[in-house]
Protein backbone atom coordinates (compact mmCIF):
# COMPACT_ATOMS: atom_id res chain seq x y z
CA UNK A 1 0.00 0.00 0.00
CA UNK A 2 2.50 2.25 0.82
CA UNK A 3 4.77 1.51 -2.38
CA UNK A 4 1.35 2.96 -4.41
CA UNK A 5 1.44 5.53 -2.79
CA UNK A 6 4.73 6.78 -3.17
CA UNK A 7 4.13 5.96 -7.16
CA UNK A 8 1.62 7.82 -7.21
CA UNK A 9 2.95 10.98 -5.78
CA UNK A 10 6.02 10.44 -7.97
CA UNK A 11 3.66 10.29 -10.68
CA UNK A 12 1.66 13.32 -10.27
CA UNK A 13 4.82 15.07 -9.42
CA UNK A 14 6.58 14.04 -12.60
CA UNK A 15 2.90 15.13 -14.42
CA UNK A 16 3.16 18.41 -12.78
CA UNK A 17 6.92 19.25 -13.82
CA UNK A 18 6.27 18.24 -17.05
CA UNK A 19 2.85 20.70 -17.74
CA UNK A 20 5.69 23.31 -15.93
CA UNK A 21 7.84 22.46 -18.81
CA UNK A 22 5.90 21.87 -21.56
CA UNK A 23 2.33 23.87 -21.10
CA UNK A 24 2.75 27.29 -22.72
CA UNK A 25 1.40 30.20 -20.14
CA UNK A 26 4.48 32.29 -21.00
CA UNK A 27 3.13 35.23 -22.53
CA UNK A 28 6.20 36.40 -24.21
CA UNK A 29 7.03 38.98 -27.57
CA UNK A 30 9.37 36.48 -30.08
CA UNK A 31 11.98 36.75 -32.43
CA UNK A 32 12.13 34.16 -34.83
CA UNK A 33 14.52 33.91 -37.94
CA UNK A 34 11.94 34.85 -40.72
CA UNK A 35 12.86 31.70 -42.97
CA UNK A 36 13.16 28.68 -40.34
CA UNK A 37 10.75 29.82 -37.87
CA UNK A 38 13.43 29.28 -34.96
CA UNK A 39 13.10 31.33 -31.94
CA UNK A 40 16.31 33.66 -31.73
CA UNK A 41 15.17 35.67 -28.99
CA UNK A 42 12.86 36.41 -26.66
CA UNK A 43 11.00 39.48 -24.28
CA UNK A 44 8.92 38.13 -21.56
CA UNK A 45 5.80 40.21 -21.32
CA UNK A 46 2.49 40.75 -20.49
CA UNK A 47 -0.73 41.28 -21.93
CA UNK A 48 -2.00 44.98 -22.76
CA UNK A 49 1.68 46.04 -23.15
CA UNK A 50 2.85 48.52 -25.17
CA UNK A 51 6.20 47.78 -27.19
CA UNK A 52 7.75 50.04 -29.69
CA UNK A 53 10.08 49.37 -32.60
CA UNK A 54 12.13 52.74 -33.25
CA UNK A 55 14.88 52.87 -35.49
CA UNK A 56 16.74 55.79 -37.88
CA UNK A 57 14.99 55.85 -41.28
CA UNK A 58 17.79 54.65 -43.86
CA UNK A 59 16.93 57.51 -46.22
CA UNK A 60 16.39 60.47 -44.72
CA UNK A 61 18.40 59.42 -41.74
CA UNK A 62 15.30 60.39 -39.17
CA UNK A 63 14.25 58.79 -36.09
CA UNK A 64 11.13 56.53 -36.65
CA UNK A 65 8.82 54.92 -33.73
CA UNK A 66 5.46 52.76 -34.58
CA UNK A 67 4.29 51.80 -31.26
CA UNK A 68 2.15 48.84 -30.53
CA UNK A 69 -0.73 47.16 -28.00
CA UNK A 70 -0.18 43.76 -27.47
CA UNK A 71 -3.53 41.75 -26.93
CA UNK A 72 -3.14 38.25 -26.34
CA UNK A 73 -1.24 37.23 -29.67
CA UNK A 74 -2.06 40.05 -31.79
CA UNK A 75 0.05 43.23 -32.37
CA UNK A 76 -2.12 46.83 -32.57
CA UNK A 77 -0.46 49.93 -33.62
CA UNK A 78 -1.69 52.61 -32.22
CA UNK A 79 0.82 55.09 -33.17
CA UNK A 80 3.38 56.18 -35.51
CA UNK A 81 5.96 59.16 -35.30
CA UNK A 82 8.19 60.10 -37.70
CA UNK A 83 10.43 63.48 -38.79
CA UNK A 84 9.75 63.27 -42.70
CA UNK A 85 6.77 62.46 -44.91
CA UNK A 86 9.58 61.73 -48.04
CA UNK A 87 9.96 57.63 -49.22
CA UNK A 88 8.75 55.43 -47.19
CA UNK A 89 6.96 57.41 -44.49
CA UNK A 90 3.07 58.35 -44.90
CA UNK A 91 2.07 62.01 -45.49
CA UNK A 92 -1.63 61.62 -43.92
CA UNK A 93 -3.66 59.46 -41.59
CA UNK A 94 -6.29 56.69 -42.84
CA UNK A 95 -9.58 57.64 -42.77
CA UNK A 96 -10.57 57.66 -39.13
CA UNK A 97 -6.96 58.10 -37.95
CA UNK A 98 -5.52 61.34 -36.55
CA UNK A 99 -2.44 62.94 -38.23
CA UNK A 100 -0.55 66.18 -36.58
CA UNK A 101 2.41 68.03 -36.58
CA UNK A 102 4.27 68.65 -33.43
CA UNK A 103 7.37 69.87 -32.23
CA UNK A 104 8.94 68.95 -36.12
CA UNK A 105 7.41 65.60 -35.27
CA UNK A 106 4.46 63.71 -37.71
CA UNK A 107 2.30 61.81 -35.47
CA UNK A 108 -0.24 59.23 -36.61
CA UNK A 109 -2.45 58.25 -33.88
CA UNK A 110 -5.23 56.49 -33.20
CA UNK A 111 -4.17 53.99 -35.89
CA UNK A 112 -7.17 51.03 -36.85
CA UNK A 113 -6.48 47.21 -37.66
CA UNK A 114 -3.97 44.51 -36.09
CA UNK A 115 -1.33 42.41 -37.57
CA UNK A 116 -0.17 38.76 -36.26
CA UNK A 117 3.38 39.54 -36.55
CA UNK A 118 5.69 42.08 -37.82
CA UNK A 119 8.85 40.80 -40.35
CA UNK A 120 11.63 42.89 -40.26
CA UNK A 121 14.97 42.86 -41.72
CA UNK A 122 17.52 44.19 -38.81
CA UNK A 123 20.18 47.76 -40.44
CA UNK A 124 23.62 46.57 -41.19
CA UNK A 125 24.58 50.47 -41.41
CA UNK A 126 22.36 53.23 -40.51
CA UNK A 127 19.14 51.61 -38.91
CA UNK A 128 20.25 50.52 -35.35
CA UNK A 129 16.76 48.68 -34.67
CA UNK A 130 15.69 48.81 -30.74
CA UNK A 131 12.78 47.06 -29.53
CA UNK A 132 11.36 49.24 -26.81
CA UNK A 133 9.53 47.79 -23.52
CA UNK A 134 8.74 49.53 -19.90
CA UNK A 135 11.37 52.23 -20.60
CA UNK A 136 14.50 49.68 -21.88
CA UNK A 137 15.63 49.93 -24.88
CA UNK A 138 16.90 46.46 -26.74
CA UNK A 139 19.36 46.69 -29.79
CA UNK A 140 18.11 44.34 -32.10
CA UNK A 141 21.74 44.20 -34.05
CA UNK A 142 23.46 43.46 -31.23
CA UNK A 143 21.40 40.51 -29.79
CA UNK A 144 20.42 38.85 -33.16
CA UNK A 145 22.76 40.84 -35.58
CA UNK A 146 23.10 43.21 -38.52
CA UNK A 147 21.39 41.99 -41.92
CA UNK A 148 19.21 39.14 -39.60
CA UNK A 149 15.41 38.98 -41.33
CA UNK A 150 12.88 38.40 -38.51
CA UNK A 151 9.34 37.56 -37.50
CA UNK A 152 8.35 39.66 -34.12
CA UNK A 153 5.50 38.09 -32.63
CA UNK A 154 3.51 37.58 -29.62
CA UNK A 155 2.88 34.29 -28.18
CA UNK A 156 2.09 31.95 -25.46
CA UNK A 157 5.18 29.56 -24.94
CA UNK A 158 6.32 26.98 -22.80
CA UNK A 159 9.71 27.19 -20.67
CA UNK A 160 10.96 24.39 -23.39
CA UNK A 161 10.63 26.51 -25.63
CA UNK A 162 11.57 29.07 -24.38
CA UNK A 163 15.13 27.27 -23.48
CA UNK A 164 16.10 27.44 -27.36
CA UNK A 165 15.74 31.23 -27.37
CA UNK A 166 18.07 33.79 -25.66
CA UNK A 167 16.63 36.74 -23.32
CA UNK A 168 16.72 40.21 -25.37
CA UNK A 169 19.79 42.14 -23.08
Amino acid sequence: MRFRIILLIGILVMTLIALYIFVPFRHILACKDLQSNRLLTYLPIENEAHVSIRYTHSIHRSDVTEEYTINQTRLYPYQLVYEDTAVGMPANAKPGETFEMKDGKYYIRNMKGYQDSLNLTIGEVVADHQLVYQKHSYSLQDNIGPGVSIKIQAEYTSLWNLWKGELLE
